[in-house]
């Protein structure tokens, strides 16, 4: 019943696939598409929470250290770095321009994102504090926001970018994903390694 539900029928202006859920797919912004119904052809309203065979089974968190056991439903915060790309050689001195796209689940906004540089030397990092990157308003209530960090790397050498978003409520991309057999909702923080030069 909520006003931003969709019953979809085309995508990209053309009709819906079966591999996209043809006839209807249900789309619930801000909900991992694993938990919106494919191939809909009737709906009906129950007193109780359904219990298909992917509800109660399939698409589900297994109780682990630190996942609770649940259904998949609101997508967790993201973010992901864009640019500099993979293995990029960047120049020692010189001002490079970190960005990147993070987004969060149930229309929760975002607190911030911060980016961290790794120097890597014999597996021992270095530089390990967070900086705030900069924030952009977010392309819609259920959208992602652009983000971005202006670094300047001293001395040569491998390096690793890493980013992680915060949301309003507090929770934040972890360093590991914890274990679900279904592989749902990791959102571990992102990382690109480049080469200064």
């Amino acid at each position: 019943l909520h006003p931003d539900t969709l019953l979809v029928t085309r995508m990209n202006g053309e009709p819906l696939t079966p591999e996209h859920g043809a006839p209807v797919r249900l789309l619930v912004p801000g909900r991992y598409a694993v938990a919106d119904v494919k191939w809909l052809v009737g709906a009906r309203a129950v007193t109780h929470p359904f219990t298909g065979l992917f509800q109660s089974e399939q698409y589900r968190y297994v109780a682990s250290r630190g996942t609770p056991e649940g259904p998949v439903t609101d997508v967790r915060v993201t973010s992901i770095v864009t640019e500099p790309e993979p293995d990029t050689a960047v120049r020692r001195g010189h001002e490079t321009l970190v960005r990147g796209r993070a987004w969060s689940g149930g229309g929760t906004p975002l607190r911030g994102v911060e980016v961290r540089a790794e120097y890597e030397d014999d597996d021992r990092h270095r530089e390990r504090g967070w900086h705030r990157a900069h924030l952009e308003p977010p392309t819609g209530p259920y959208g992602w926001s652009g983000w971005s960090y202006r670094w300047t790397p001293q001395r040569p050498g491998p390096y690793r970018l890493v980013s992680r978003a915060t949301d309003a409520h507090g929770d934040t991309q972890p360093p590991h994903a914890p274990w679900n057999a279904g592989g749902y909702g990791c959102n571990t923080v992102a990382c690109v390694d480049v080469v200064v030069v």
